[in-house]
């Protein structure tokens, strides 16, 4: 499938999530293009040279970075924006899987698959969490130099 249809099929499915979680209106589609690009991320880091681990940290960093300027954007928090742009990335079908290897009887492939996802999900939280904390290290200073400015 071209990656654009993942694309506009990435942006409908946040758009959903953000309906069924009761997301206000004016955060709705920015919080789904966030998603999407996340998504698009996510695919064009999908060669041989990059780790799936290391493109679903990268995606959740731009997902993460994308929520916090949009959150000021809209001055509104940015958790909408997060929540919404990291459903794509979260890795359901290997945790599905693994569960499926689990009932099967096929204990190896279960660990593997249950342990990769866990990795994906950790460097999940961790782009999310450097997005967050650079975001704050850059608008603390700049915020300390308004106000002594006033």
């Amino acid at each position: 499938m071209p990656i654009y249809v993942h694309t506009v099929l990435a942006f409908i499915s946040c758009l959903g999530f953000g309906i069924l979680f009761n997301v206000q209106k004016r955060t709705l589609l920015l919080a789904a293009v966030n998603g999407a690009i996340g998504w698009t991320i996510l695919l064009s880091l999908d060669i041989p040279q990059v780790s799936y681990i290391f493109a679903n940290l990268f995606a959740a960093l731009v997902v993460g970075l994308l929520a916090e300027l949009f959150a000021i954007i809209q001055k509104t928090p940015a958790t909408a924006f997060i929540v919404i742009g990291v459903i794509p990335l979260v890795p359901g079908f290997r945790m599905y899987r693994s569960m499926l290897f689990f009932v099967r009887g096929d204990l190896d492939k279960g660990i593997a698959e249950g342990v990769h996802s866990c990795f994906m999900a950790v460097a999940i939280a961790v782009g999310i969490i450097l997005a967050t904390s650079i975001v704050r290290m850059i608008r603390h200073p700049i915020k300390e130099y308004i106000r002594r400015k006033r």
